[in-house]
């Protein structure tokens, strides 16, 4: 073809017809120009294909990390809820001339309001992935980027909140631990960690119960646990439901 071009191009010269050879010329300029458009628009296709191939994994992998997320968060909410409602029992035997207790129905439920705290430890690879590596531009929807690059603060939120709910609870317990015998209760809940023989102490007579102080934090503890469950839990569940909603319109 190139010698096809230049053999035309050598006869329109030697017959002297500039005007036409011109045309010819510009014609042949023309061509190549279009030529050159058309594959650096092949080209911008196939980038822009291989873009949104690599933003459809990173969408799907993304989902998948949100949705377990999510049976986490369940799991850390319950978990309060039960807290609460073991703390609210112990405010059921609060105050003075308390009355006669069941050592080991109370040993109960200290166990369910004390022994562990909600922390929410989602995974976040997929995600710290995507931001730190720069990925996140490829996702088109500017809605879901957003929420994926502010999802980091809210969890941080979260983890204060918790902080400060296992600090209330750590000062209630501190009750239980002093004026209490740990011993025996570890051996009234049979606890399955440490085989425990039986104290030669007497039984727990519980008369921190009594002291308004122990009643305050125990009050204090149950607060913040509401506090964490109402507007802590239920935002970042509403956050990732958002998300998992937007990713879900983008996977195709």
């Amino acid at each position: 073809m190139p010698t096809l071009f230049k053999n035309i191009r050598r006869k329109l010269a030697s017959e002297n017809k500039a005007a036409a050879y011109l045309r010819y010329a510009f014609g042949e300029i023309l061509l190549v120009v279009i030529g050159i458009l058309i594959a650096l628009q092949v080209n911008n296709w196939n980038e822009v294909r291989k873009t949104r191939a690599s933003e459809q994994v990173i969408l799907k992998s993304l989902l998948k990390e949100f949705q377990d997320n999510q049976t986490v968060l369940e799991e850390s909410v319950q978990l309060n809820r039960d807290n609460i409602a073991s703390a609210r029992k112990i405010g059921q035997y609060t105050g003075p001339h308390i009355q006669q207790v069941d050592e080991k129905g109370l040993s109960m439920l200290m166990v369910g309001a004390f022994k562990k705290m909600p922390n929410y430890l989602p995974s976040l690879g997929s995600l710290f992935e995507v931001i730190n590596s720069g990925k996140l531009s490829i996702i088109s929807n500017q809605d879901l980027r957003s929420e994926l690059s502010s999802y980091e603060s809210v969890l941080d939120n979260v983890h204060m909140q918790e902080k400060y709910v296992s600090e209330q609870e750590d000062k209630a317990h501190q009750y239980f631990l002093k004026e209490g015998n740990f011993r025996r209760h570890l051996d009234i809940i049979d606890d399955p960690l440490v085989d425990v023989t039986p104290s030669r102490f007497p039984k727990n007579d519980f008369k921190f119960l009594e002291n308004p102080q122990f009643e305050s934090y125990l009050y204090l503890y149950i607060v913040a646990s509401a506090n964490l469950d109402k507007h802590f839990y239920t935002s970042l569940k509403a956050k990732q439901d958002s998300t998992i909603r937007f990713i879900q319109s983008e996977i195709h």
